[in-house]
């Protein structure tokens, strides 16, 4: 109610015998206590809105969440891996030495010596949280700073263990999950929760008795929508088996990759050519596939076709196909899409 509507109805439950003009005496008392009426009616809609999750954001969400449910908002991690540095026989190299990968920075967690061959390697990590510092295999290759007695560096596996800290809509929907799906007695929810109570956790399936009786499969992806780590997935068999009911034989499995490859003929506009718009189209069509893990039946040969119109640079299209076809690719139970050739004509 707004003020004004607040103050008409005080001065209707005065008598007309009193001068209730704008100036007078009863007006401006009366306006007074309206001014602070229609504060503390904002103050309590604003303590009405916060019992609503809906409405929460940033902590005030964390907290909510929280004492309700015991839930607890997953933190960034920083991207861990181990290198491979080859310079002088013997040579120590430092804790917290940098290394590179183009602008991303990496420190050696502890110091290491090479081995009498001038090889070794030392367990490096990100200078930034979050999946930034995730890079394929090779990126790793710099250094910032010269280290004496070390000549180069390569990462041999490809980082993907950086993830960014559980969004609001994520950490809003746990919630919901458990109050909507509790886990209870080791059902099927319950080990949902439990897998995704793991850091690094993004999607998750279920498969009760899916090889005989108290036999359990959870099948993960991890929080960049991507294949999972083993580590990740160790990670998840560890928590679940310290969780579960006695008996329970438990299997915890990365989803397998469904390589989807692009084909079409695409008209840009003018001044352009198809490389200056092939960065921009990966993206956009990694973003719909990973929108569809553990979530549709199939990839949608239209919606591709939609986000290339949508993809700034492109007027038209011809001939799209998919893994060399012209109908949606049906996803595997436990598939999920992932992007491989873009290929442009």
């Amino acid at each position: 109610m707004s003020i004004n509507a607040i103050h008409e109805n005080m001065l209707n439950t005065i008598n007309d015998t009193f001068d209730k003009s704008n100036g007078g005496f009863t007006y401006d008392v009366t306006r007074s206590i309206a001014n602070v009426v229609n504060g503390q009616s904002e103050k309590s809609n604003e303590t009405i809105d916060k019992l609503n999750v809906d409405n929460l954001t940033g902590e005030e969400l964390t907290r909510f969440v929280f004492q309700r449910a015991g839930i607890t908002r997953k933190e960034a991690t920083f991207a861990t891996t181990f290198v491979k540095l080859f310079g002088n026989a013997n040579q120590t190299v430092s804790e917290k030495a940098l290394l590179a990968a183009d602008e991303i920075f990496y420190e050696t967690k502890e110091a290491s010596v090479l081995n009498v061959n001038g090889e070794g390697y030392v367990e490096v990590m990100c200078q930034l949280s979050g999946p930034i510092g995730n890079v394929p295999v090779g990126a790793i290759k710099s250094f910032p700073v010269t280290i004496a007695g070390v000549t180069s560096v390569i990462n041999e596996n490809a980082v993907t263990n950086g993830y960014a800290a559980e969004s609001d809509e994520d950490l809003r929907k746990r919630y919901y999950d458990k109050l909507q799906r509790p886990g209870k007695a080791g059902n099927k929810y319950h080990y949902e929760e439990w897998a995704k109570e793991v850091i690094g956790v993004g999607k998750v399936k279920v498969y009760p008795l899916w090889d005989g009786p108290l036999t359990i499969k959870v099948v993960i992806v991890d929080a960049n929508i991507e294949i999972p780590s083993e580590q990740l997935i160790n990670d998840v068999l560890e928590h679940i088996e310290s969780e579960r009911p006695f008996g329970a034989i438990v299997t915890v499995t990365g989803a397998t990759s469904l390589e989807i490859n692009v084909r079409v003929d695409i008209t840009v506009q003018e001044g352009l050519i198809n490389e200056d718009v092939k960065i921009a189209l990966k993206a956009n069509i990694k973003r719909y596939l990973k929108s569809l893990a553990f979530e549709s039946e199939y990839v949608s040969r239209a919606q591709i076709g939609k986000i290339i119109l949508e993809t700034e640079g492109i007027v038209d299209y011809v001939d799209l196909r998919l893994n060399e076809g012209t109908s949606n690719i049906e996803i595997p139970d436990t598939n999920i899409p992932t992007l491989g050739t873009v290929t442009l004509i």
